[in-house]
């Protein structure tokens, strides 16, 4: 490592606190010490480290209080310091560590709001890529219709809530309160990035998550199929819901264009 490399290595640890000799490199000048203009930057690195988590997860911010948030960050802070030169990747273990750590871990929801707004986060900064039209299923032969696959654009994530996260990010978002934390049955997502670029999520039926999934899994259109009917109780109505969910998928650019269907 040269010299240089060295000293920005020595620069960060002394900005995530573990490098204490750093002043040592600090020159000396009339009125704050070496070490007084150390801590201004550890606090200023922190600081900002802390405004990303609050941009990114504002309606989690909202709903754990300032006092809560405040708690969460120093923690996070402290267990995950900043390992890329990208800030919009910082908060990516959040939800995890939201599930694992007390006193978060204890209400469910707050992993589920987390890990949807890092949802959005990703949906948004996908990249493009050339959308599935409704001519390019038009143009497929029919007997070639069970051994389609389809793809899923890059923008497309699927979310399964047990709590109600997703409700209560809508509320705060529109200044409500939330409702209870609770749901009676588990819940199914779509996060999106819609073809005039502006980030949705879609409520899903079981039935639309389990061909989504399928989809996610790269299994042909005929398994998709089963799927769907495996979950309606009929073949035909399976086929019904799986063609409904191509209609609104390609109306909202869910799915890429494969090279078997150019």
């Amino acid at each position: 490592m040269s010299t240089l490399e060295q000293l920005q290595s020595d620069f960060i640890a002394m900005l995530q606190g573990h490098n204490t000799s750093f002043t040592d490199h600090i020159a000396q000048q009339t009125g704050l010490s070496p070490g007084q203009r150390s801590e201004i930057y550890q606090n200023a690195y922190q600081i900002r480290l802390k405004k990303v988590l609050e941009q990114d997860h504002e309606m989690l911010g909202l709903y754990l209080g300032d006092e809560l948030f405040d708690q969460m960050a120093e923690s996070y802070l402290a267990l995950f310091p900043s390992q890329s030169s990208s800030l919009r990747e910082y908060g990516e273990r959040l939800p995890d560590f939201l599930s694992a750590h007390t006193p978060f871990k204890e209400h469910g929801i707050l992993s589920e709001m987390a890990l949807f707004e890092r949802l959005l986060l990703r949906a948004f900064d996908a990249a493009d890529g050339k959308l599935l039209e409704l001519a390019h299923l038009q143009s497929i032969e029919q007997k070639a219709w069970p051994n389609i696959v389809l793809q899923l654009h890059h923008s497309v994530h699927i979310l399964t809530c047990k709590y109600s996260a997703v409700e209560s990010w809508q509320a705060l978002k529109n200044s409500t309160s939330p409702p209870p934390p609770e749901l009676n049955n588990t819940q199914y997502w779509i996060i999106a990035r819609a073809r005039d670029k502006r980030t949705g999520f879609y409520p899903l039926s079981e039935c639309h998550f389990q061909c989504l999934m399928s989809i996610k899994q790269g299994l042909p259109f005929g398994f998709i199929c089963e799927a769907a009917a495996h979950v309606t109780g009929d073949q035909q109505q399976g086929t019904l819901e799986v063609m409904q969910l191509l209609q609104q998928g390609i109306e909202l650019g869910w799915f890429l264009q494969s090279s078997a269907m150019q």
